[in-house]
């Protein structure tokens, strides 16, 4: 719901009111109006009803600032396993916004809605007091993703399934890999994405200086080590490749443009990858390998819970892979300045223990080479 002055119903009113006398009957407008929101508490509703008060905090304008983030995929309306915990976190004021890398609900358009309605309740206390930026997953996909598109408001034109923001000192892009699965509702989405990406990331990099970290969300991973038959699993994927193997492809592009940081979801796990180039692994060293990365660094963390429980791993991790685990939980990146991410997996099997830490580190003068 949007916020709806209390005295727009009456306003309403009046202007039919004049109407009517005037003798022309004209329905009015419904577009809300006087919209506006008060520090530090806020409500949404009208006449027939009130939400309950809910608090925000605005974020911080221009580069120079540290945001906190938490990040996560596939989380369900039927055991939201590690979602307690991030609803606690985020009362305690530990993020500046929430990156929720598609799946949602397991189906939204379920029930007629329904059980979207339950999810979107499920998220409030957290989404009514951060940004819950969003991308599409396979789960979204039912009539046209019209679900995600009605539900989520994200920035640009593209209805939410493409679209890039700033944050900090960082510059992140939200795209959909589902427009290479789902192709009965176009091919021209693939290549109109592709385009818009190549085009955001060589704006992004002309901004280099201001904004150091390029990082995007997308759902289906490039790469991952599970035991299934998912897309991540073909040595020539098509998030990785493109279609038919060679139309389109991301790696090579997020490559030739720098991107730092690569966030996935869609398998039930979490995996932290070795700085990785077209299954090369380009450690900065081997003493520091995430300092000074000669590769982009892909995190795959879609184990927040739904009713589809968690994914196994192959019984050995391929050479590219750094860290598997397969626990409950969701990961939170602090963006520290233009120079160090820090990432870390919480876990909700161990009560909240830390079960990977790493720092990524990049001169700035290292990302000058993409001016």
């Amino acid at each position: 719901m949007r916020p709806l002055c209390p005295c727009w119903s009456c306003c309403c009113l009046l202007l039919v009111f004049s109407l009517e006398v005037l003798g022309t009957p004209v329905a009015p407008k419904a577009a809300p109006e006087q919209v506006h929101l008060s520090y530090p508490v806020y409500r949404c509703g009208s006449s027939q009803g009130w939400s309950r008060r809910f608090r925000f905090r605005a974020l911080k304008n221009g580069p120079h600032w540290s945001p906190r983030l938490a990040v996560f995929g596939d989380l369900g309306a039927e055991n939201p396993k590690a979602f307690p915990r991030l609803r606690r976190d985020t009362q305690k004021g530990m993020y500046d916004a929430v990156l929720h890398v598609g799946d949602f609900a397991y189906n939204m358009d379920q029930d007629n809605a329904r059980v979207g309605d339950k999810f979107m309740r499920l998220i409030e206390p957290v989404a009514a007091s951060l940004p819950y930026m969003t991308c599409p997953g396979n789960h979204e996909e039912r009539y046209n993703f019209s679900n995600y598109k009605a539900r989520f408001s994200m920035p640009g034109n593209n209805e939410g399934l493409w679209y890039s923001w700033d944050l900090g000192p960082a510059h992140i892009i939200s795209f959909s890999t589902e427009v290479y699965f789902f192709l009965s509702y176009g091919r021209h989405l693939v290549e109109r994405q592709f385009h818009w990406l190549e085009s955001d990331l060589q704006k992004a990099n002309k901004n280099r200086a201001a904004r150091p970290w390029i990082i995007t969300m997308g759902h289906r991973p490039m790469y991952c080590s599970n035991a299934d038959l998912d897309d991540c699993t073909w040595h020539e994927s098509k998030v990785r490749k493109g279609l038919r193997g060679k139309f389109y492809g991301l790696e090579d592009l997020f490559y030739k443009y720098g991107v730092d940081l690569q966030l996935w979801a869609h398998e039930h796990s979490y995996e932290r990858l070795w700085p990785i180039y077209n299954y090369q692994v380009f450690n900065g060293s081997q003493e520091m390998p995430y300092t000074n990365p000669r590769g982009p660094v892909h995190i795959i963390t879609g184990s927040a819970g739904c009713e589809e429980r968690l994914t196994p791993f192959s019984l050995f991790p391929r050479p590219w892979s750094a860290v598997r685990v397969k626990e409950y939980g969701y990961t939170r990146l602090h963006i520290l300045n233009g120079t160090h991410l820090h990432i870390q997996q919480v876990s909700d099997d161990q009560d909240g223990k830390i079960v990977d830490d790493i720092w990524v580190v990049r001169p700035l003068v290292d990302r000058m080479m993409y001016l």
